[in-house]
């Protein structure tokens, strides 16, 4: 009676944690608007007064420009560099490499600062 079957022993530690894998991304929510992180950024230059470099909208893209309605006011080009968390890591090197939009639109908004 006490004996356990030895064909029958639990399941190995990496099929164990497939099904949990697989259950947390089910739970994860999704955004509405496609951002997984749940967050935006923007990576643009200082505007003082307006917004900063580094500034983090939690939520929907709609719910981050309008937050920054008067920064994209002042400077409409603001919006383009308004990132989702998901697009950050990648967005935040090419804001820095010539040859791109975002590296473009970065220059201009620092040149109309000045």
């Amino acid at each position: 009676m006490g004996q356990k079957d030895i064909n029958s022993a639990a399941e190995t530690p990496a099929e164990a944690a497939r099904p949990a894998a697989k259950t947390a991304a089910a739970n994860k929510p999704q955004q509405p608007d496609g951002c997984a992180a749940g967050f935006y950024c923007y990576i643009g230059p200082n505007i003082a007064g307006f917004i900063q470099t580094g500034t983090v909208y939690r939520g929907t893209r709609s719910a981050a420009l309008a937050a920054a309605a008067k920064a994209i006011e002042k400077h409409p080009l603001v919006k383009s560099l308004i990132v989702s968390g998901d697009a950050l890591p990648e967005a935040r090197l090419k804001v820095k490499q010539p040859g791109n939009a975002l590296y473009r639109n970065y220059r201009r908004i620092a040149a109309d600062r000045k």
